[in-house]
């Protein structure tokens, strides 16, 4: 069980601040910038290689700290700056053709769905884009339904960052799986908040950063590349570090998803990763999730005795992500109101969300996103102050 009172010491500013933008960015824990700011002292005092060699085992840390969460083996596992980096990397190692499917959902974040706009008008890849149900949620079998001898690969987000709503990416991956496709997961928004077992889940590759439910440092990020299913594919870019130059005129891809990688890296980043995966380990994911989940449904329960007041998650599986509009009022407006006093959301864009909130909704909605160290009592807070803007 999580001690509320230990994780929120843990985070300072819980003492001054209502922190409900942790999709976006969340607080970390005080280890964690500890970290991050030793190794950048080491860096100042000793050099930056020298500094990097005295933390070689903070560094590698990382890995098997990572690999626990996921339930995955280390070899699987690469540290990358972002999530979109490591997305687009996996992507590209696909090295689809024209004329070859790729099927995605409307849900898809943006970057991920231009860099697949991108490949369709500079390399002729069709893309077809599942929409969501009533529910919000992509129906398995529609999926299923859409794929043809054309089809190479499938997207999705697990978890959108317009919308709350948890996909079935374990339905999917099964899908994928019997049809010989390629999965890829953009875990952004559920790593950290949601327990993800990559035994259970037949993915191929699953990206994540760690600015967000991880509580991580900004600059970082992951991708995991199942060992069985992608070590035949090479990625866009490669390296000193991800290849061996064998000879004058040869290289040879290195082994596991370390191919993935650059050999330049924010280390203290890296290590502050390393520290932040440690803490979320130490709590459970299980522990994590029931208590995210705990706040979410609060959140909404409370909600509904606004006036004027929509919630736009529509299914009963939801994340801790809440996304609201008010009538009568932006949610630019209701952001800046709310950081006045002293709480933090932010607002998910619709022109980020051109086959979501601005075809269905045709305006921004505001977001809050709540973390196992947020309060029940900060949840009634963020309602009165809502219902009093």
């Amino acid at each position: 069980m999580i001690s509320l009172a230990q994780v929120r010491a843990d985070t300072p500013a819980c003492e001054h601040l209502i922190h409900f933008n942790n999709a976006g960015c969340a607080l970390s824990p005080a280890a964690v910038t500890t970290a991050v700011t030793n190794h950048l002292r080491l860096e100042q005092e000793l050099g930056g290689y020298e500094a990097a060699n005295e933390a070689e085992r903070n560094i590698a840390a990382f890995y098997p700290e990572l690999a626990k969460l996921l339930h995955c083996d280390e070899s699987e596992i690469a540290f990358m700056e972002s999530a979109t980096r490591a997305w687009q990397s996996a992507l590209l190692s696909l090295d689809l053709q024209p004329g070859d499917q790729v099927l995605t959902a409307d849900n898809e974040y943006a970057s991920n769905y231009l860099s697949l706009l991108y490949l369709s008008r500079r390399h002729g890849v069709e893309l077809i884009t599942i929409p969501s149900g009533d529910d919000g949620l992509i129906d398995p079998q529609r999926i299923a339904d859409s794929i043809t001898a054309k089809t190479r690969a499938v997207a999705l987000t697990h978890v959108a960052s317009q919308r709350g709503d948890v996909q079935a990416i374990t339905e999917v991956g099964e899908i994928a799986l019997e049809n010989g496709l390629v999965f890829l997961v953009d875990a952004c928004q559920s790593v950290g908040q949601i327990e993800l077992n990559l035994k259970q889940i037949k993915c191929d590759f699953l990206c994540g950063t760690g600015r967000k439910y991880l509580r991580g440092p900004r600059g970082t990020g992951f991708l995991y590349a199942n060992r069985e299913t992608t070590q035949s594919l090479v990625p866009p870019a490669i390296d000193l570090h991800s290849a061996n130059w064998a000879s004058p005129s040869e290289f040879e891809i290195k082994a596991g998803a370390i191919r993935f990688e650059s050999w330049e890296r924010n280390v203290a980043g890296m290590i502050g990763l390393g520290k932040a995966l440690k803490y979320a380990n130490s709590l459970g994911m299980e522990s994590i999730e029931a208590r995210v989940r705990l706040l979410a449904e609060s959140l909404n329960r409370q909600l509904q005795s606004i006036d004027g007041v929509e919630v736009h998650e529509r299914s009963a599986n939801l994340s801790g992500i809440v996304t609201l509009s008010r009538v009568n009022t932006e949610a630019g407006t209701l952001r800046e109101n709310l950081q006045t006093l002293g709480v933090n959301t932010s607002v998910a864009k619709k022109q980020n969300a051109r086959l979501d909130l601005d075809s269905v909704l045709d305006r921004d909605v505001l977001r809050a996103s709540l973390h196992y160290y947020n309060s029940e009592e900060e949840v009634t807070r963020f309602v009165d102050l809502l219902a009093a803007s």
